[in-house]
């Protein structure tokens, strides 16, 4: 078993590094454990794409503490903050959630909804726990734009507690809400938030053209995370 967070790096300089570490932490702790010595980088030699921070279970048996090692591993990549807008689709299988809100190493079921979707030439997935409600992206989390008002799968539905999701939180004042597929056929706009896409409009969500409606948070984003 492994914890992971994925930082954004762009010419050098780590994105929203201390949110990311304190995600991990938190990780470990609900895992029984603590963070093990973190490697250490010279992001100024990395140039641009995503350092991924793995903290593995280590040793011992299934009651053994989270205890392992902690790895660093750097890919070049297109690290961007408007980059064009997206085909998403609606995923079928019922999406197991991982408890916490954590990213695992197992993403098996990430990749075979975004895999199923990309057969019909879209570029995302939304996912839905077994309940119905839906926990977000393949990849991402979302938002939604419904009667003005932006709101993201809340926590308790399964969703990913990302970095850029909790900063478009507190700068948007959107909220967080439990919901089923009934409110994607009500909203107007909605956008991907991860580390490597920033924040991503949606152009088409289940073949019913959106508003592009982020430009601003994307321009907030750019001016106070990407550029700062």
């Amino acid at each position: 078993m492994s914890v992971f967070e994925s930082v954004a790096v762009c010419e050098g300089r780590p994105l929203l590094l201390e949110a990311h570490l304190e995600r991990l932490g938190r990780a470990a702790e609900d895992c029984g454990g603590e963070v093990p010595e973190m490697p250490v980088f010279d992001f100024s030699q990395l140039g641009t794409g995503l350092l991924r921070f793995y903290l593995t279970a280590g040793a011992g048996g299934l009651e053994a503490p989270f205890a392992g090692d902690a790895y660093g591993l750097f890919d070049e990549a297109e690290v961007g903050w408007n980059l064009p807008a997206l085909r998403v689709a609606l995923s079928a299988a019922p999406y197991l959630p991982r408890p916490g809100g954590w990213k695992t190493g197992n993403y098996w079921q990430n990749l075979d909804a975004l895999a199923s979707v990309k057969r019909s030439q879209c570029d995302e997935a939304l996912v839905f726990n077994p309940a119905g409600m839906l926990v977000g992206a393949a990849m991402a989390n979302v938002f939604l734009q419904i009667d003005g008002r932006w709101i993201t799968p809340a926590l308790e539905s399964g969703a990913r507690d990302g970095a850029v999701r909790s900063w478009v939180l507190a700068a948007m004042g959107a909220s967080e809400e439990i919901f089923d597929v009934e409110a994607l056929r009500n909203c107007s706009g909605a956008f991907l938030t991860n580390s490597r896409i920033g924040i991503r409009p949606i152009a088409e969500l289940d073949g019913r053209p959106l508003e592009l409606a982020c430009a601003e948070i994307q321009r907030r984003y750019f001016d106070e995370i990407f550029t700062c």
